[in-house]
C-alpha cells in the first residue's frame, strides 16, 4: 500500500472538476491508493479548507484532508478548530515560508499548537529554503509538545537536510517527510541512520512529479521492511487507517 502523506491541488475556479479528475488520475497512474491533500492557494484559508473538505469528502476511501493555518492571523486558534471540525480533516500544515514568519517568536504557533494537542492530530510544517524556516526554528514547540507528531516537510530541502536528519534522531515525535529533498546525500543520510518507523513517503504532486519522488529511493537498495514502512505503514498508523 503507498499513502502520499503531502500533495497539494491546484484551484481551477473555473472547472473544479478538472484539477480533481487530474489527481485521482496521477493516484491511479502511479498506483498511490491514499494521500493527503492540502492548498496553499486562494484568497482566504477558510474557503480553501472548505474546499479540501468539500474534495476529501467525495473520495473518503482514497483521500484525507489537512487544513493549512497562518498562525499570523488574530483568529488563528479558532480558524485551526474549526478546520479539525470539517469533514476529512485530518491535520494541520504551517508553512511559515507562505506565510512570512519565524516559527520560535510567532506567537500564534503555540495557539495552533494547541487547537492540534486537543484534537490529536499531527501537524505538518514545512522545513527548508530561507531564513524563515529552519528545523531548529520549531524545537521549542517540539520540547512543549512531546504528545503531537510534527512531521518535517522536504526534511528540511537542501538547505538544512542534514541538520534536519540530526532531529529526527534526537527527538521521538520529530517525522522527516520525502518530498522535494532530492539532495543525494541527505536522502543517503536519512536512509542510511533515520529508523523506517519515522520515514514518511510524499509527494508534493502536483509542484513535484510523483513518479520521480517515488523511484528516487530505487538507488538506495532499500530493503523491504524499510520501504513497506516508508510507503505505507508508518502514514497508516500515524493518520489511524489501521483497524
Amino acid at each position: 500500500m503507498i499513502i502520499d502523506i503531502h500533495s497539494h491541488i491546484k484551484r481551477n475556479y473555473d472547472h473544479p472538476e478538472t484539477e480533481e479528475k487530474e489527481l485521482l488520475a496521477d493516484m491511479k497512474r502511479n498506483k498511490v491508493d491514499f494521500r493527503v491533500v492540502s492548498t496553499l492557494e486562494g484568497l482566504s484559508i477558510e474557503e480553501g479548507n472548505q474546499y479540501i473538505s468539500e474534495l476529501v469528502s467525495r473520495h473518503p476511501d482514497c483521500l484525507a484532508g489537512c487544513a493549512v493555518i497562518n498562525p499570523k492571523e488574530a483568529d488563528c486558534a479558532q480558524k485551526a478548530e474549526a478546520a479539525l471540525s470539517l469533514p476529512g480533516i485530518v491535520m494541520l500544515e504551517l508553512n511559515s515560508l507562505e506565510h512570512g514568519y519565524y516559527p520560535d517568536s510567532c506567537e500564534g504557533v503555540e495557539a495552533v499548537l494547541e487547537e492540534a494537542a486537543k484534537k490529536q492530530v499531527p501537524v505538518k510544517i514545512f522545513s527548508g529554503i530561507g531564513s524563515r524556516s529552519m528545523p531548529q526554528q520549531w524545537l521549542g514547540h517540539v520540547k512543549r509538545h512531546p504528545e503531537l507528531n510534527f512531521i518535517f516537510l522536504h526534511m528540511g530541502c537542501f538547505d538544512y537536510g542534514y541538520g534536519c536528519v540530526d532531529l529526527a534522531l534526537e527527538y521521538s515525535n520529530i517525522y522527516l517527510e520525502t518530498s522535494n529533498q532530492y539532495e543525494v546525500q541527505i536522502l543517503k543520510k536519512a536512509a542510511m541512520n533515520v529508523p523506517k518507523e519515522k520515514m514518511l513517503f510524499g509527494s508534493s504532486w502536483p509542484e513535484r512529479l510523483t513518479r520521480c519522488s517515488l523511484d528516487v529511493f530505487d538507488m538506495f537498495h532499500l530493503d523491504d521492511a524499510y520501504r513497506e514502512a516508508m510507503f505505507g505503514k508508518n502514514a497508516e498508523k500515524i493518520l489511524k487507517l489501521r483497524k
